[in-house]
């Protein structure tokens, strides 16, 4: 199943056996790189709670994460995501976790809360990413009840290959 956007790559994932998964993650993480938060916030229930632990956020409401992404866009441009693996399943009340690399460019200078979250010095026009494991956790209607982010800046000399060696 073929990426629902060029910014987000799933190379490495799309062969994976729980289509129905597979599917969702490509339009959930399609959006993302898009930038479209309410098609994001469509994908997700109304008792959805979000902590991504990066960005000091945690058990952030619909509402709120939604607020919260669409200050992306107004910050980032340039997104892709990149998946590196993907495991779990789609079945309700279970989840999946996908290791992914998260790359941007600022279209601002950062305001003060944002610089604690960004390299040291990054303005506008700068390019850096993050690799970062996400993890969404499902509802019997199929939307997204809970999403966990770790993530950590990538370093110098960051190579997405080293994560295919076992």
């Amino acid at each position: 199943m073929a990426s629902p956007t060029p910014a987000f790559n799933n190379d490495r994932i799309r062969n994976h056996d729980d289509k129905v998964l597979l599917a969702r993650i490509n339009e959930y993480f399609g959006a993302f790189a898009d930038g479209d938060a309410e098609k994001m916030d469509s994908m997700v229930a109304d008792d959805y709670h979000m902590s991504d632990i990066p960005l000091n956020i945690v058990r952030s409401s619909k509402e709120a994460w939604y607020q919260q992404n669409k200050g992306f866009s107004g910050l980032m441009t340039n997104i892709s995501v990149e998946a590196i693996s993907l495991h779990g399943s789609s079945e309700p009340g279970s989840f999946a976790v996908m290791e992914n690399v998260v790359r941007f460019t600022l279209k601002i200078d950062p305001p003060e809360a944002a610089k604690a979250n960004l390299p040291p010095g990054i303005k506008k026009g700068d390019s850096s990413g993050m690799i970062m494991l996400s993890t969404i956790w499902w509802n019997s209607e199929g939307k997204i009840a809970r999403e966990l982010e770790y993530g950590k800046l990538l370093w110098e000399g960051f190579d997405t290959n080293a994560f295919n060696k076992w």
